[in-house]
């Protein structure tokens, strides 16, 4: 009260400042209790891109049979839960004098074996250092983002799966390149739910549609509840 009557403001002009802080108080508080159904499944980064690119191997030098069989025992073990198999076969990768690419996908591999664990964000650096060369890491690393809910984390999260990933194309089509079960629709619906939560309700019900359009018969699934939440945010 101190405070106001010091600066004199109109009652109109405080309402308006306090029922806005307010509003995007309340706004954070339901971010931070929605939980992002990601479907997270099974295998990485050779083959997947966006928009059909990428297709096949992205070496960018000689093959080296012994990291690609690695990697490949890696992914198998991590579609079984055993995830610390997984990670040792990732880190034999490392260990091999690889590649940029398969480099690449060792680290991306760790990072889906962190996050199939239940620790996304432990993942973070590891797809962090495969980003450039793997969309897969890309995804892993934006719902990172979007799962730490902070206003600068979901605007990271926007740069890294719009901007990097789907180079600002409303309609991008992601491709991945292993089974993480995480599909074309649920990118753009996380898209959708990152725009929505930083106040853009223009691009985040782009992005919704979008997500629908791919993912038309999403009733009784997971990805039907962010729906849900966006919806709510846009409303909001």
């Amino acid at each position: 009260m101190l405070l106001i009557y010091k600066i004199k403001l109109p009652i109109m002009k405080i309402a308006i400042i306090i029922g806005g802080f307010m509003k995007n108080q309340f706004k954070i508080i339901i971010m931070l209790l929605i939980s992002i159904p990601l479907a997270i499944g099974i295998t990485g980064c050779s083959g997947g891109g966006v928009n059909g690119e990428g297709k096949g191997s992205y070496d960018t030098g000689t093959p080296v049979v012994r990291g690609n069989i690695y990697n490949d025992t890696g992914w198998e073990y991590l579609s079984k839960g055993q995830y610390d198999s997984a990670i040792k076969h990732f880190n034999d990768v490392l260990s091999e004098s690889p590649t940029e690419s398969e480099k690449a996908e060792a680290y991306n591999g760790i990072g889906w074996a962190k996050a199939f664990n239940g620790k996304l964000k432990d993942g973070m650096k590891y797809f962090q250092l495969a980003a450039d060369l793997c969309d897969d890491a890309k995804v892993g690393l934006g719902a990172a983002y979007i799962q730490q809910a902070s206003l600068s984390d979901l605007e990271e999260a926007i740069q890294i799966l719009y901007v990097q990933l789907g180079k600002s194309k409303p309609k991008f089509n992601y491709i991945p390149g292993r089974a993480t079960g995480v599909t074309n629709a649920d990118v753009h619906a996380m898209l959708a739910y990152a725009f929505a939560a930083t106040g853009d309700t223009e691009k985040s019900e782009q992005q919704l549609e979008y997500a629908k359009e791919l993912e038309p018969n999403y009733e009784g699934k997971s990805i039907s509840q962010l729906f849900s939440a966006i919806e709510f945010l846009n409303s909001y």
